[in-house]
């Protein structure tokens, strides 16, 4: 299987995954010299369309700046703001997302919180599988070489081995950071849909969770109490779907 490794040249907490990568780990991974978020192709090195596994070493940023060591897959249910195209979702590959969380929770430091983020930002148009594996919230832990550390060991994880199987499923509800979908032991799950953005989707953007997940989910895993209003709503869509739903 052919993996690699991106980071932006412009972000401080990519730079120094990078860096231990490459000093800890003998690992090779890629700058980019513009921010990956607003990549529409990918031109870096001589990487081709054959890849399987893209992991992108990265910063979280949030107004909240708890520290954390998050992993998702990129995508836009509405309207892009933070790159890619509106309504376009990249390719989730819930396995690796599995895993990266369960290694992120094994490499896991004093003051961090480990979780899921829901899909969410750009770029949406790669066509290999994409993982995002990040530091937050605030420079202070983007320069904090223990956390980037965690994350190396996560990234090089990911790159040696192959991920348990497990069921694999799409979610929808909650909040962004998917506490409920980090700790569910029993699913992988590829893209997720949070409360703050069930009100963007339609019959088409559901199928667009399905067949952007890798492998193709067989399960909708659906928060009973984190719904709101739209909870109706997307139930009577999945019943158009060959999902099970599974309510947690």
């Amino acid at each position: 299987m052919s993996k690699i490794i991106l980071f932006s040249k412009k972000d401080p907490a990519g730079r120094n995954i990078a860096r231990i990568l490459r000093r800890d780990f003998n690992l090779s991974p890629l700058g980019y010299d513009k921010e990956i978020l607003y990549m529409d192709e990918l031109k870096v090195g001589n990487v081709e369309k054959e890849t399987d596994l893209c992991i992108v070493a990265s910063r979280h940023k949030s107004k909240m700046g708890k520290p954390s060591l998050t992993a998702h897959s990129p995508g836009n249910f509405g309207k892009a703001g933070y790159g890619g195209k509106s309504r376009e979702l990249g390719i989730a590959p819930a396995l690796y997302l599995k895993q990266a969380i369960t290694s992120l929770y094994e490499h896991k430091i004093e003051g961090y919180e480990v979780s899921l983020e829901a899909t969410h930002h750009g770029p949406t148009s790669i066509e290999f599988p994409m993982i995002f594996v990040e530091v937050g919230s605030t420079e202070r832990e983007w320069n904090d070489l223990v956390a980037c550390r965690a994350v190396a060991k996560t990234i090089e994880d990911l790159m040696k081995m192959e991920p348990e199987r497990f069921p694999v499923a799409i979610g929808f509800g909650g909040g962004h950071y998917c506490r409920k979908f980090s700790q569910v032991r029993d699913y992988a799950v590829g893209h997720i849909c949070p409360r703050y953005n069930l009100h963007n989707l339609d019959k088409e953007m559901v199928e667009q969770m399905i067949s952007k997940t890798m492998p193709i989910p067989e399960f909708a895993l659906v928060e009973k109490k984190g719904m709101g209003r739209e909870k109706g709503r997307i139930l009577e869509i999945l019943k158009e779907t060959e999902l099970d739903v599974v309510m947690i």
